[in-house]
């Protein structure tokens, strides 16, 4: 008989990696919703047979991958995670620390993503998230009449604002991940004087055309706000002799 070619040897699965499996399975079955509360450590390893060291190693895989929150004190335990962007976001941060991504890779992202993201906001978008954009335009001209030269707060707030009245969790967790890692690296740059008052001038009108329930409008105007700040980028790293990679936070 032929040696069949390609196989590797059968191996145990290891006893945290199951207790991670079982646990997953019932997290994704929404037996163990979000904010539940696990077992105990010492109830576990009761329950699966198993000792607490083992116990204690499939929790941290699963806090590592973001299923479970670990707390620590006289109300603690193991609780599942909340849906939350804040751990791509983090992720993007991270590569973007590394030199694995460049600014000008995140800014297409966003060209990718936002314009749509307002088109939708100017078809939804209720009275509150309307009065939520409108706060953030208005903080913005405020911080910049008192000199303020950080306009980066006040451009999240509205970009923020903007995927929640598009309704859609998935476009709003795309566009809360892009939150982190842009403020930083824009925070890196100091931006210009007039950057800050394109921005206020560009979102003024953003929240014009969603006013006016013109999605196309909108869509347009978003595009050519990020395509305006992508190319401002690209610029002020030329002049200052950046390389193609972003500079760690420690190294400035």
């Amino acid at each position: 008989m032929a040696q069949a070619a390609g196989f590797r040897p059968v191996r145990l699965t290891r006893a945290s990696d199951e207790v991670v499996r079982q646990i997953k399975a019932r997290i994704f079955g929404s037996r163990l919703p979000p904010g539940a509360q696990l077992p105990s450590e010492k109830e576990l390893a009761q329950q699966f047979g198993l000792s607490r060291i083992t116990i204690r190693d499939a929790l941290r895989v699963l806090e590592s991958e973001g299923l479970i929150d670990i707390k620590v004190g006289a109300r603690g335990g193991a609780f599942v995670s909340r849906p939350s962007a804040r751990r791509v976001s983090e992720s993007l941060t991270t590569l973007l620390r590394l030199r694995q991504i460049t600014i000008q890779e995140l800014t297409e992202a966003r060209l990718a993503v936002e314009p749509s993201v307002a088109s939708l906001a100017a078809q939804r978008a209720t009275a509150e998230d309307i009065a939520a954009m409108e706060q953030a335009v208005a903080d913005a001209r405020a911080g910049r009449a008192a000199g303020d030269p950080r306009f980066m707060p006040h451009s999240v707030a509205f970009h923020l604002a903007l995927a929640e009245a598009a309704k859609n969790q998935v476009l709003l967790s795309t566009v809360t991940s892009f939150r982190a890692p842009f403020h930083e690296a824009l925070e890196t740059l100091l931006p210009a004087d007039d950057m800050a008052q394109r921005a206020i001038t560009d979102h003024q009108r953003i929240l014009a055309a969603i006013k006016a329930r013109d999605g196309g409008r909108a869509q347009r105007l978003m595009h050519e706000h990020l395509a305006y700040f992508a190319k401002r980028v690209g610029k002020t790293q030329a002049v200052r002799g950046r390389n193609a990679r972003w500079p760690a936070r420690g190294s400035r």
